[in-house]
């Protein structure tokens, strides 16, 4: 290495200093105006850019509770179904204990029937289950399927004069109409 170069590039002063300004390369000159017209195009894509970020971001949080919408109503109707499965096997739990025959009333297993009768209709009140109310009630096909008319009874209403199937409604929700038999009033 020479005493007049160092290893930067720069030129070294007799005193033994780099001068970096001898180092540099001489740039074009840019005008003022140039500079600008770079500023604005620069400005434009950095605003392109944001507007892009902003669109993305929006379209995620959309998709997000898009999702998390189908989600809950995807868990509802899962829910729905499983309870609605349950109803027959509560039928036929209150079908059974309805028909014990006169000898078997006194066993002891019985009495555990009837507790897992009672489990369940917790079960169906804890998850917001109800009996919709029908024997008796003004005729409503909302919430009674009728499938057997009295003619012979005679009124200006319909009223459901028996239950075949008991209804069952999930919150505000129908799940499963009361099967009936409607008459005059």
């Amino acid at each position: 290495m020479s005493a007049e170069t160092n290893v930067n590039g720069g030129n070294t002063n007799p005193n033994g200093k780099v001068d970096n300004e001898a180092a540099e390369t001489p740039q074009e000159e840019v005008s003022v105006e140039q500079l600008q017209q770079q500023l604005a195009e620069e400005q434009k894509k950095s605003a392109a850019n944001y507007d892009n970020f902003v669109r993305a971001r929006a379209d995620y949080e959309n998709l997000k509770r898009r999702t998390e919408t189908e989600r809950s109503k995807l868990n509802s109707e899962i829910r729905e179904k499983l309870l609605v499965k349950i109803l027959p096997v509560v039928d036929d739990f209150e079908r059974a204990l309805q028909n014990i025959p006169e000898n078997l009333k006194g066993e002891a297993w019985l009495s555990g029937v009837s507790m897992i009768e009672k489990k369940l209709k917790a079960f169906l009140d804890q998850e917001n289950v109800s009996e919709i109310p029908a024997e008796g009630q003004d005729f409503d096909p909302r919430f009674h399927d009728a499938v057997h008319r009295d003619e012979e009874s005679t009124g200006d209403k319909d009223i459901v004069q028996a239950v075949y199937q008991k209804g069952y409604k999930l919150g505000d929700k129908v799940i499963r109409p009361a099967v009936v038999k409607v008459g005059r009033q």
